[in-house]
């Protein structure tokens, strides 16, 4: 396998499944299949991974920073303890992924996919998280957390299932939406409040 620089210019030959602690800097890897390969403690950073599918790679530790992942899927994904600062996560498939203790400061995940992801510990920026689920913008702090035009301390938000009462007197789709949505967004109130 070769892997090309933004320049052209080849920066890595080597068997695709064990890229541990590859140096990718800038790497034009669109589109690229590295599902389950082996990518711990690899520099990645400002890399173009755009529609990359990484499911289940391993990217423990990986410099990621500035990264493009704009609707990469890393589904199952490891990227415990990896900086993903500055990187573009725009419509990435983050579901069951594995983001404990994350670099994602100013980390761009509009329209990311985080059901089921473990955000436990993650850095956001400023203590602030941006999400985007089905149609509402969701903003996270450390004591309340807006979703569309309805804020609400973060104790309430973590107390409420789909069933909710109050949940079905915001909006009449509310109720399916926090079902499908609510987990994800409870794992980021709860990191950007750890």
């Amino acid at each position: 396998m070769k892997i090309k620089n933004m320049q052209g210019n080849v920066i890595f030959t080597g068997i695709r499944d064990d890229l541990r602690g590859a140096s990718l800097c800038e790497a034009d890897l669109r589109r690229v299949d590295l599902s389950e390969a082996d990518l711990t403690g690899a520099t990645l950073s400002d890399a173009d991974l755009r529609r990359a599918t990484l499911i289940d790679a391993d990217l423990r530790e990986a410099d990621l920073c500035g990264a493009n992942l704009r609707e990469a899927d890393l589904r199952d994904a490891d990227l415990r303890e990896a900086n993903l600062s500055y990187a573009n996560l725009a419509g990435a498939d983050l579901r069951y992924a594995d983001l404990r203790d994350a670099d994602l400061r100013a980390a761009k995940l509009a329209g990311a996919d985080l059901r089921e992801a473990n955000i436990a510990r993650a850095r956001l920026t400023a203590s602030v998280g941006r999400l985007d689920f089905g149609g509402w913008s969701v903003c996270v702090r450390e004591t309340h957390t807006s979703i569309g035009c309805l804020v609400h301390e973060n104790r309430k938000w973590l107390s409420w299932g789909p069933d909710a009462p109050e949940i079905a007197e915001m909006h009449r789709d509310a109720p399916a939406w926090w079902a499908r949505y609510g987990s994800a967004v409870k794992a980021a109130i709860t990191a950007v409040q750890g």
